[in-house]
């Protein structure tokens, strides 16, 4: 049952609770079992990640299964999820219980299925998901199909969805912005000043410090994204540079994004506007993918070089020259 963006969004803002199936959403669906039959499963962390911060935006979680399980108690505990509903028995019984119980209406629940047994619910519900693995007439029911498959990020894509559209994202990821900020300012001083010295004096005692899974972005005036720079973790060195692992730099024109700059190492000089890389590099831009060894990003004259191996790809695969660099 496809729905326009704007009936999507309508739908999005009404929502106050989630509700989850667990075999196939929360996991890729996959059963299994040790030599004494004892039964596990398998959970997608930023799925569980994504549950927490919707729990702390306000949002209702509930798991609703048909098929009970102490690994899927386990997981709703470990994640502080209050509505946990395992019985073999007819599905939207379970949601009517959530209802009287917490007061919500058809249109304030979104709910996640992919097998048949869903079907009920997903014709009742505000907002009906579907993810990529689910049956056809799932499918069909469903007024949004997720990217990611159930198990591997979906129910993180709904919650994103969610949060983004009442505005309660940024709320949500605050305390890590928080958190990122007063490390940032604590290992490095002069990282954030609007007025940054030439030579950046020592932290005392020549310490350092390091971030792991940080984001920082840049606006420009009018608050529109200039760029972003992304990385798995970032070590602050006692003469201010930072060593970057796995680092991704995105510029964006009007918001929109222009051009990704990936490799995975990378050495920044946040005082002088520079970073270089002596590691493979990447740009994507467009149709367009360059590769190489070595490149160097001087954000005062908007320029970036790649130094050597260099090769350019049209991303229907044509390959315009240069070979592809090499992996060590």
């Amino acid at each position: 049952m496809k729905v326009t963006k704007g009936a999507l969004r309508r739908r999005l803002r009404k929502i106050r609770c989630l509700l989850l199936d667990v075999d196939g959403v929360l996991t890729d669906g996959k059963l299994h079992f040790t030599s004494d039959g004892k039964e596990f499963k398998t959970f997608d962390v930023q799925d569980g990640h994504g549950i927490v911060m919707a729990q702390r935006a306000g949002l209702t979680i509930g798991f609703i299964s048909g098929r009970p399980s102490k690994a899927t108690a386990r997981r709703a505990a470990d994640l502080r999820v209050k509505i946990v509903l395992q019985k073999p028995s007819n599905k939207m019984d379970m949601v009517e219980k959530v209802k009287r119980q917490h007061g919500f209406a058809n249109d304030e629940i979104a709910f996640v299925g992919d097998e048949l047994v869903d079907l009920p619910v997903l014709r009742r519900v505000g907002l009906a998901v579907a993810v990529p693995n689910a049956t056809d007439e799932v499918k069909r029911a469903a007024h949004y199909l997720t990217r990611r498959r159930g198990g591997d990020g979906a129910v993180r894509e709904v919650i994103e969805m969610i949060l983004k559209t009442q505005g309660s994202w940024t709320r949500a990821i605050a305390k890590y912005l928080a958190v990122l900020a007063a490390s940032l300012t604590l290992a490095s001083p002069w990282l954030f000043a609007d007025s940054i010295p030439e030579r950046p004096q020592k932290p005392a005692g020549g310490a350092s410090g390091y971030i792991e899974k940080f984001e920082v972005p840049q606006r420009d005036e009018d608050g529109n994204l200039k760029w972003k720079l992304i990385g798995e973790r970032a070590t602050i060195r006692a003469d201010g540079l930072m060593d970057i692992q796995n680092a991704r730099a995105e510029f964006y024109t009007t918001n929109k994004l222009d051009m990704v700059f990936s490799s995975p190492t990378c050495l920044l000089d946040r005082a002088n506007n520079h970073a270089t890389t002596q590691d493979h590099v990447r740009i994507d831009r467009e149709n367009m993918v360059l590769t190489g060894i070595g490149g160097e990003w001087d954000g005062n004259a908007s320029s970036i070089v790649i130094h050597s191996n260099v090769c350019v790809i049209i991303t229907n695969g044509q390959q315009i020259f240069g070979e592809p660099p090499k992996k060590p």
